[in-house]
């Protein structure tokens, strides 16, 4: 079923290799019509993840499909999801693990489009640092961006499978904020050890930090975008060009460098050119190109999820992949 939803969607939008301008007409009715709000909400920023919001944005692709759409950032993806689950935003940015957190909370949290199927963080230490390994880190304080994030999940599996160390007893997780603030707290010696992602890693490796850990050679669901399903439902025109925008952007990040290494440009005018084309260049080995999580993606990251909170119960893949959204897109 998934595989022929994919192979619809690639038929439809055109995707496969080549495709320097992305062949995808959205409804010019959308122009005319009263532009319908959308809020995502980041979990620090939009970055190399979520670069299709930023395309669609930049280049006028949610206008033209009827969308008003603006960026909302907060600290960290916790605080991002509590503003979904008050209705303050309509998208969160954010971990596809919080789809499964808020099911378990009986709220009715779905992947709307999968993002990023790799891990995109570091745990990153000075480099003139006395901490060589994980074991170092006992009765230290480790730093992620803010509580019931990614970021701390990574951290309690890692130290927890690799280091057998115990959160709390052995070391105190620190929400330490996003890029330059978890920063000062690792310069100033808050925390022995903080998570950053891929490109504060590129901004950082071999300029004072180094790498203790990495997560990004990891194939899991790292980045999404996380809605309500009573919202879909009740807006599922919207819904539909939210789909419809983003699949268009993805595609075009992948397809074409120049323009990938633009967008990254963009939103990182302080980054060296080389690091933009790293990762630019490492992008279709990353980017989701359907939007749609595989049922073996989603065990796994339930399996890890449950692994550092054994409380949390599975959720069934059909509850959090909306399927009929892609299968609609699918079909027009």
């Amino acid at each position: 079923m998934i595989q022929s939803i994919r192979a619809r969607l690639r038929r439809r939008w055109g995707f496969g290799r080549g495709c320097a301008t992305v062949a995808v007409m959205l409804s010019l009715a959308g122009a005319a019509r009263a532009q319908d709000q959308v809020t995502f909400g980041t979990a620090g920023s939009l970055g190399d993840a979520s670069a299709a919001v930023a395309l669609g944005i930049g280049w006028g692709w949610f206008t033209e499909a009827g969308i008003n759409a603006r960026i909302v950032d907060f600290r960290g993806g916790a605080p991002a999801v509590q503003a979904l689950v008050g209705n303050g935003i309509t998208y969160c940015i954010c971990a596809p693990e919080h789809a499964v957190r808020l099911r378990n909370r009986n709220i009715d949290g779905v992947i709307a489009f999968a993002l990023d199927r790799r891990h995109t963080y570091s745990l990153l230490v000075p480099a003139n640092s006395p901490v060589r390994s994980l074991e170092d880190l006992r009765g230290k304080r480790v730093g992620i961006t803010s509580p019931g994030s990614l970021t701390e999940n990574l951290v309690r599996l890692l130290l927890s499978r690799d280091g057998n160390l115990q959160a709390g007893r052995d070391f105190e997780i620190v929400g330490a904020g996003v890029g330059a603030v978890q920063k000062a707290a690792l310069d100033t010696g808050r925390i022995a050890a903080g998570t950053f992602g891929n490109l504060d890693t590129l901004r950082l490796e071999g300029q004072g930090y180094r790498i203790l850990y990495d997560w990004r050679t990891q194939n899991v669901p790292s980045l999404a975008l996380i809605a309500r399903q009573r919202w879909i439902e009740e807006n599922e025109s919207v819904a539909q060009r939210v789909l419809q925008v983003v699949l268009r952007a993805q595609a075009t990040l992948l397809d074409d460098r120049d323009v990938a290494a633009a967008t990254l440009r963009r939103l990182y005018p302080e980054l060296p050119e080389p690091v933009i084309a790293q990762v630019a260049a490492g992008l279709p080995a990353r980017l989701s190109r359907d939007g749609v999580y595989t049922p073996e993606e989603i065990q796994r990251l339930q399996d890890d999820l449950i692994a550092t909170d054994p409380a949390i119960r599975p959720v069934p893949y059909e509850t959090i992949v909306p399927l009929r959204l892609f299968r609609a897109a699918a079909a027009h």
